[in-house]
């Protein structure tokens, strides 16, 4: 995914409410940025860090800003989930992710409006085998490892009964992670962050439920999924 405008540094001065980013542009002058990524492990926004932004069209948003890139001097992290989608089509079609979904030949994206709610994509083989997959970035680094999960929500909890009941039907099923930055050399599902979201995780992959992670190539002008990560249990 290539930006078609250069990105619009700045240095993050203060932060409000996990999301809201008080900035100073290269020029001097301050503004604010909308933060599309939570940053629940305080690991992304530090005061101080630098900050990639794009300007948003709409001149009536009080918020101008929306920020595409973090570096508090570790490497580039790439913040938008919203691209998360576009990263993994880019790298289905380029064949990046042929390891585990190879087999597969069509991609279907699952809309607003589809009859299942929580699933990203369905892909399809020759010999009519289907797979559904969920796709969500995870950031929490530790080490030299990205580790998951930190934190789970009731929209995900549903999207792991969507998951069972596809599974039932005889469907595989995979929550992706992407990791988008490019300084990591594995991912480990840990239990110490927050156990609850391990428990159900752990239930679902006792159920058939697979889990795949892959890192980005992360820079000012560019994102892309680029290789596959182990996941340590």
């Amino acid at each position: 995914m290539n930006y078609k405008e250069p990105l619009t540094e700045a240095k993050i001065i203060n932060t409000f409410q996990k999301c809201i980013l008080d900035v100073q542009l290269q020029d001097g002058a301050f503004s604010h940025a909308f933060c599309p990524e939570v940053d629940f492990n305080q690991q992304l926004y530090p005061i101080g860090a630098k900050v990639y932004l794009t300007k948003s069209a709409d001149k009536r948003r009080k918020v101008p800003y929306i920020c595409q890139m973090s570096d508090s001097g570790a490497g580039l992290i790439f913040v938008n989930y919203k691209y998360k989608n576009q990263l993994f089509k880019e790298a289905f079609f380029n064949g990046v992710l042929d390891f585990d979904f190879g087999q597969y030949v069509n991609l279907r994206e699952i809309k607003d409006g589809d009859m299942l709610k929580m699933t990203n994509f369905e892909l399809l083989a020759d010999d009519g085998r289907r797979a559904y997959v969920y796709v969500v970035d995870i950031f929490n680094k530790i080490g030299n490892d990205v580790v998951f999960p930190s934190t789970i929500n009731f929209f995900e909890l549903e999207m792991f009964e969507e998951l069972k009941r596809l599974r039932a039907k005889g469907s595989d099923t995979y929550v992706f992670l992407i990791v988008p930055r490019n300084d990591c050399v594995q991912a480990k599902f840990v239990w110490n962050q927050d156990p609850i979201a391990a428990a159900k995780i752990y239930d679902e992959v006792q159920s058939g439920l697979k889990f795949c992670c892959y890192s980005c190539n992360v820079n000012q002008k560019s994102v892309s999924i680029a290789k596959k990560l182990k996941i340590v249990y």
